[in-house]
């Protein structure tokens, strides 16, 4: 597989690298990051965001999401990459 490269005039990515992703590929660019994905992963990501930002704001209150809520997350996640495999 040709290497990443970063020249000068900014970053190189060989398709063959971004192929496998599939069709819809998403490309963010934060501070100096670069963050290349699938759709799916991308929502799984910002579910994953979303579910740290409730419980560190909540952690307090009585508001925080229950065992059973977490643990229903958790299976959803493990079906999802199960039908992966």
């Amino acid at each position: 597989m040709p290497a990443i490269r970063y020249p000068k005039t900014g970053l190189v990515i060989p398709s063959r690298v971004l192929r496998p992703l599939g069709d819809a590929v998403t490309v963010e660019r934060w501070r100096d990051v670069v963050i290349i994905e699938s759709p799916e992963r991308r929502a799984a990501r910002k579910r994953l965001a979303q579910l740290v930002r409730r419980l560190r704001k909540n952690r307090h209150s009585g508001d925080a999401p229950s065992f059973d809520d977490i643990t229903a997350e958790r299976d959803a996640v493990r079906q999802a990459r199960a039908r992966y495999r």
